[in-house]
């Protein structure tokens, strides 16, 4: 499977969610879909962020397309924020509805005019090892807690990164487990 083929059946997972959250009249159990669509949102922006983008934008440059993505996946973490937030209370099926075409919105365009030019641009084995990277990692983000990362990003988006960065160990920490004897100094490449 390539790295866009991937990125495509999730897509269609959180589809198939978000009709399972519409059909419920359930609280409980639209809660649990809905924490289960977020886990899934959140593990799809980590490999896109960490995995896709970088080396699509190592390949291709920064293109107006792929600046287009981060930046709307800094509206997909605020809307999923502002619906989890409202989870149980009289606003939540308004958020989730917001959330549903901000992420309609979003798959358009990935999926009509940038995996297409994606997949011009890599080699097909290429794609295929992103897409093992890409799994790895989504299976992992994918059992933690989705508003740890969530609610970080978030927090780096309202201060104005376009990219976001996971979180660094501290320098003490680094230098330490790099057998150095002074750290250095944390330095932003935002």
């Amino acid at each position: 499977m390539k790295a866009t083929e991937l990125l495509k059946a999730q897509h269609r997972d959180v589809e198939k969610l978000f009709k399972q959250i519409e059909k419920s009249e359930d609280e409980n159990e639209k809660g649990e879909l809905f924490e289960e669509l977020a886990a899934s949102l959140v593990a799809h922006d980590a490999i896109e962020r960490e995995i896709f983008y970088p080396a699509c934008e190592e390949k291709m440059g920064m293109t107006d397309l792929l600046g287009e993505a981060l930046v709307e996946h800094g509206l997909v973490e605020f809307t999923l924020y502002s619906a989890d937030q409202a989870l149980g209370e009289a606003d939540f099926d308004y958020k989730c509805t917001v959330l549903k075409e901000v992420i309609e919105h979003h798959v358009k365009e990935e999926e009509d005019s940038f995996f297409p030019k994606v997949e011009k641009a890599f080699d097909g084995n290429l794609l295929k090892e992103l897409a093992v990277a890409m799994e790895v990692r989504f299976e992992k983000a994918k059992r933690e807690d989705f508003r740890g990362p969530l609610f970080e990003n978030l927090r780096q988006v309202l201060e104005g990164a376009m990219k976001t960065t996971p979180k660094k160990r501290p320098a003490a920490k680094r230098a330490a487990q790099n057998g150095s004897k002074s750290p250095t100094a944390e330095h932003s490449n935002r």
